[in-house]
């Protein structure tokens, strides 16, 4: 007969690594870009060139339903686009294969657990906020602490009332599809998964460490937040945004900085291949002097907000 503790325990792993690939795709480190939750002027800019247009817009990775309809300026941009590019193909990162990554690159093997990788502190910090959440602790041992930092936040998101499934991604990308209209991702399911569990210990520690933390005041930063969208202030969501990586500068090169200029290349050449491109990603990209407005500017292409 199978043993029923390992059928069991695989189950779990299953559903925990379905679970860590939806918060990959609502979270991009710190940013809590989700909680932008009225239409500003920062979160639609528009390029023309050489008779191509381009749409870049600030996504808010979660929301709730009430948050919609979406302004006319997005639907239309949607409407206008010859294909619709994001971050990443959501199915593909929902895949029984990027499940299986997640499982290994992001789950400790045999008898190994997350309370030998992490400072006693800081696993005592996590254990006071799964009690809070009336969690056991058992559930997060097998996690790497970048997965239980992506968890919590998923978690921390939909007490709020936040959903992935009403985020901008995810509603243009259900949109395309009925639309049959062509769609493209700018990273691949494993790169970001990479992104995340190719962290050493120390900086996965560091990263459970500040989240515990940021979790505490989420409430607060929201309305800093929702302000910033709601006037426009782009300087101010940048400093917000940003907060979070003043001590880890290498961090923010590899999730914003280098991710931006890759990008950067890749919607020059969609740009030779489409006469109008809609490219979705996450605001924290679009904002700060490092941005990918600041980067394709750099490049030749003038920039200015859609109202």
């Amino acid at each position: 007969m199978p043993n029923t503790d390992n059928l069991k325990s695989n189950y779990q792993l299953g559903r925990l690594a379905k679970f860590t690939g939806r918060a990959l795709l609502a979270t991009t480190f710190f940013l809590f870009s989700f909680v932008a939750v009225a239409w500003g002027q920062s979160s639609l800019w528009v390029s023309t060139s050489q008779g191509n247009t381009l749409y870049l817009m600030g996504s808010i990775h979660v929301l709730q339903e009430n948050h919609y309809p979406l302004p006319k300026a997005m639907e239309d941009a949607f409407t206008k686009s010859d294909i619709v590019v994001f971050e990443i193909d959501q199915e593909e990162m929902e895949s029984a294969r990027a499940q299986q990554l997640v499982i290994n690159k992001g789950f400790y093997k045999g008898e190994d657990a997350l309370e030998k990788h992490i400072s006693p502190a800081t696993f005592k910090a996590l254990t006071e906020r799964l009690k809070k959440l009336q969690l056991p602790v058992a559930l997060f041992q097998k996690m790497k602490p970048a997965n239980c930092a992506l968890v919590l936040t998923m978690m921390e998101f939909q007490r709020l009332g936040y959903e992935a499934r009403f985020g901008l991604d995810h509603y243009f990308a259900n949109k395309a599809s009925m639309a049959a209209k062509k769609k493209g991702a700018l990273e691949t399911a494993e790169f970001q998964i990479n992104l995340f569990f190719d962290l050493t210990d120390q900086e996965q520690e560091m990263f459970l460490s500040q989240t515990l933390v940021e979790l505490h005041n989420l409430a607060s930063e929201a309305d800093k937040m929702y302000t910033a969208w709601q006037i426009g202030e782009s300087d101010n969501l940048h400093k917000i945004l940003s907060a979070s990586f003043e001590e880890f500068p290498d961090l923010y090169q590899s999730f914003i900085v280098k991710r931006n200029r890759n990008w950067t290349t890749q919607i020059e050449e969609l740009l030779e291949q489409h006469q109008t491109v809609l490219v979705i990603v996450g605001v924290g990209h679009l904002v700060g002097p490092q941005s990918l407005i600041t980067m394709l500017e750099q490049k030749g292409h003038n920039t200015f907000r859609q109202h």
